[in-house]
């Protein structure tokens, strides 16, 4: 690259290169940490975390994001990054050729689980691979769970032999023999997806960090310890569980309208929508109280508080991107915006109210592997509840972040 090490060890962000740049972001424990990247056109973000995959044994994560113009760089980090793998990184090697110099890549035996996309290349009994497959390689081998073999005299498949799966479905690989190229489409496909996953991993892997303590045990289940909870408490669960499932797992199709799916997510299904740890599991004590109830002399049910609080923040979502003037949101009124089209609900069994609230104590959040300022909150409530539900939440032009379920007082009596 030709920078200037000295500077680059100043930790100013100059590099001696013009155009080119770097911010980083961290605390006084200097991890988690995030970089900002700018090398001439491109832009890269780089993500370091120190995780416990391992059991008590710590490492420490690299992810690196970067835009199309950052694909040629990106190639360059892959060979650069190759020693640092744990499993026998140099198992097999080939050269290739960047901006006209010669380069030595070399791939692991064994690859890690981090990706949709696995892929598996054999070199021969020395452990070479062919210039051109390497080329390809250098495409795709931080973007797959990529490993590689040799393969003797008798084998049944030939050097340079690359096969992949493009996702866990795919009952048969997709195999390129010696002589055939790996498809422009299938290369740019595999960054493609491998975009959401480490989308996915950094979020988590911060979340971690910038989330409440989870303990070194934490049971990721939605139902762990039923046994200690109410009958009530579980449904609730349970409802939440397929509040989740429909937004993460269910996209929106062409026949979907809004109000057409169970769990009432259009929006949220829509776009980019990443859940935080306090709404995925939040405490007993939040979801006490919040299910259905029957009201009147006919025992009409009216809405439990988390269908009411999904609801909230869909139509708010509609009213922060479409009803409000950007000033508008930057100076929200004290009292929060009412929801118009959620007025009506007041008739009906349990008169329920609805606000949309700038949040008093504004947090962050993991969104799409970046920090998020959550600074909106939805409160729900019926008439004879004595605290309000509330849903935190980040929405932007970015998507949407569902930080946390909340009890809270309730703002006013009347709305």
């Amino acid at each position: 690259m030709g920078y200037d090490a000295d500077l680059l060890a100043a930790g100013e962000g100059e590099t001696g290169v013009a155009g080119h740049s770097w911010t980083a972001y961290c605390g006084e424990t200097w991890l988690p940490m995030l970089v900002r990247w700018q090398a001439g056109d491109a832009q890269l973000l780089l993500t370091f975390v120190e995780t416990h995959d391992r059991g008590d044994i710590s490492d420490l994560r690299l992810t690196i994001l970067g835009d199309q113009a950052a694909l040629p760089l990106l190639r360059c980090l892959t060979i650069a990054l190759a020693p640092f793998h744990l499993a026998k990184p140099n198992h097999t090697s080939g050269k290739m050729e960047i901006d006209g110099r010669a380069r030595t890549l070399t791939l692991p035996e064994v690859a890690f689980p981090r990706f949709a996309t696995k892929a598996s290349v054999w070199a021969t009994e020395e452990g070479l691979i062919g210039s051109e497959r390497m080329s390809e390689m250098a495409d795709i081998a931080r973007s797959c769970n990529l490993g590689s073999g040799r393969i003797d005299a008798e084998a049944p498949i030939t050097a340079d032999t690359l096969q992949v799966m493009l996702h866990a479905g795919q009952q048969w690989a997709t195999t390129c023999r010696q002589g055939q190229p790996l498809p422009r489409e299938l290369v740019e496909y595999i960054q493609r997806q491998s975009v959401g996953d480490v989308r996915r991993m950094t979020t988590s892997d911060l979340g971690a960090h910038f989330g409440p303590p989870q303990g070194l045990l934490r049971p990721n289940s939605l139902l762990f310890g039923v046994e200690q909870q109410s009958p009530a408490v579980i449904a609730q669960r349970l409802h939440l569980a397929g509040i989740l499932h429909e937004v993460e797992q269910l996209p929106i199709r062409e026949n979907h309208r809004l109000f057409s799916r169970p769990f009432g997510t259009y929006r949220l299904a829509l776009g980019h929508t990443s859940i935080g740890l306090e709404f995925r599991q939040p405490d007993d004590e939040v979801l006490a109280g919040t299910e259905h109830r029957a009201y009147g002399r006919g025992g009409a049910t009216g809405y439990d508080l988390l269908s009411l609080g999904i609801m909230a923040v869909e139509f708010g979502m509609k009213h922060l991107s479409e009803a409000l003037t950007e000033s508008e949101r930057r100076n929200p009124p004290k009292q929060g915006w009412p929801l118009p089209p959620m007025s009506d609900l007041r008739l009906g069994p349990g008169a329920p109210r609805v606000r949309l609230m700038a949040a008093e104590k504004p947090t962050y959040g993991i969104h799409l592997g970046l920090p998020v300022r959550v600074d909106k909150s939805v409160l729900v409530w019926r008439s004879d509840d004595t605290l309000a539900l509330a849903i935190d939440f980040h929405h932007s032009s970015a998507g949407t972040h569902l930080a946390r379920l909340r009890r809270c007082p309730i703002p006013v009596k009347k709305a």
